[in-house]
């Protein structure tokens, strides 16, 4: 089996899209499956018109530039001919889109000219992210391109049931999912360190943790809210640390909360310590349509508060391994956050049923259903009779 992946995010760069695609290199590697990944390019400069990176194992690599809203991100459009050379020589049975950009739409373009089995899976809710970037005005537009993209897919891969509503009653076609899974070895309660705690400098306090993205979209504007309320409340007793990036970053040290620090971006056994050190996950977006970080969360022994929409919702029940609130309810989120650090009983609990779905969620399961999706495209694509080209257009 021979798999293209088209795809405007990557490592380095740190997301929830990421992280699941290092996990499905590593598990494709291991299950002799042949591959080749198109991505943008991540030197300093970033700038359209560098050269092709080098070849890193069967990964492309190719120049693009910073955007104002996501400058940790590159956007990039390859030259047609560049692409078809590429996968010409690798020669796949099938074709992955994991992004609509740039990148993205190349992989649409290529599988269509060779009419190859042609597998999109949708990761972001642009529509719902527009609202918090003042840019609701293209929306209608937006909405068209994405309908017209999605809809030469042979399969159409949602991270959740809840997602997966939303495309379907939207008249998407070809549904699937393509569920998200943890590695409970490297988030694990075992990770927990004094040594990490002393360093931040919240030995004796309570910590709340939020690990994603600093952005509009993920509900900051609630865990803000919650934070100078249980300062108010209770102080010098909680913590808040926030691990991630992005365009609030700035804005929230700006503000020198004497109760929040910043660790900014962090992988490996960092974020692993990270997770296991803190006392409670707080995540207040309604935007997720998985939610990876509350599952790291709960696969390294922390209770979790959480909002009651979105991806999430697949895996986190209130009152069993969460506590949930209505979206936007600031005053909800923060009573939930407080019930957490003073009732020890029910952090147990939580954190308790929270292992254990963790645990039901293995990747090898998911990738291992993912496989048989290809595989199942590819045959039916050799049995096909009459085939021939396709445009988008």
């Amino acid at each position: 089996m021979r798999i293209a992946y088209f795809t405007d995010t990557f490592s380095p760069e740190v997301n929830g899209v990421t992280n699941t695609l290092s996990r499905m290199r590593a598990y494709l590697e291991k299950s002799g499956v042949q591959y080749a990944f198109f991505t943008p390019a991540y030197g300093a400069g970033g700038q359209a018109g560098e050269e092709t990176a080098p070849q890193d194992g069967g990964i492309h690599r190719f120049g693009g530039l910073k955007t104002a809203l996501s400058p940790e991100s590159r956007l990039a459009f390859p030259r047609t001919g560049e692409i078809v050379e590429i996968c010409n020589r690798f020669n796949p049975d099938l074709v992955h889109v994991v992004t609509e950009l740039g990148i993205g739409y190349r992989g649409l373009k290529y599988a269509l000219s060779r009419n190859l089995p042609l597998v999109m899976s949708y990761h972001t809710d642009y529509s719902k992210y527009l609202q918090f970037f003042h840019l609701d005005f293209c929306r209608p537009l937006l909405e068209k391109y994405l309908a017209w993209f999605y809809r030469s897919a042979h399969r159409v891969l949602a991270p959740s049931k809840h997602t997966l509503e939303q495309l379907f009653h939207k008249g998407y076609q070809n549904l699937g999912i393509w569920s998200r899974g943890i590695d409970t070895d490297t988030f694990n309660p075992r990770y927990r360190s004094r040594e990490l705690r002393r360093r931040l400098g919240v030995d004796d306090r309570f910590v709340f943790l939020y690990v994603g993205r600093l952005s509009p979209e993920k509900g900051l504007d609630t865990l803000l809210y919650a934070i100078t309320e249980i300062e108010r409340r209770f102080p010098g007793r909680a913590a808040f640390v926030f691990t991630g990036g992005g365009p609030c970053a700035a804005l929230i040290a700006q503000k020198n909360y004497p109760n929040v620090i910043l660790t900014g971006f962090k992988t490996g056994r960092e974020l692993s310590e990270i997770y296991a050190s803190c006392d409670c996950f707080a995540f207040p977006s309604g935007t997720e349509t998985f939610g990876n970080a509350p599952l790291e969360a709960m696969a390294s022994g922390l209770p979790v508060a959480a909002i009651a929409g979105g991806g999430v919702l697949d895996f986190l029940s209130h009152g069993q391994n969460a506590l949930l609130s209505a979206d936007g309810d600031r005053e909800a989120f923060t009573g939930a956050l407080v019930t957490i650090m003073q009732d020890r009983k029910l952090r147990r609990a939580l954190a308790e049923r929270g292992r254990r779905t963790a645990r039901s969620r293995a990747w090898d399961v998911i990738f291992d259903d993912l496989l048989g999706v290809y595989a199942g495209l590819i045959e039916s694509n050799r049995n096909a009779v009459g085939s021939g080209y396709r445009d988008a257009s």
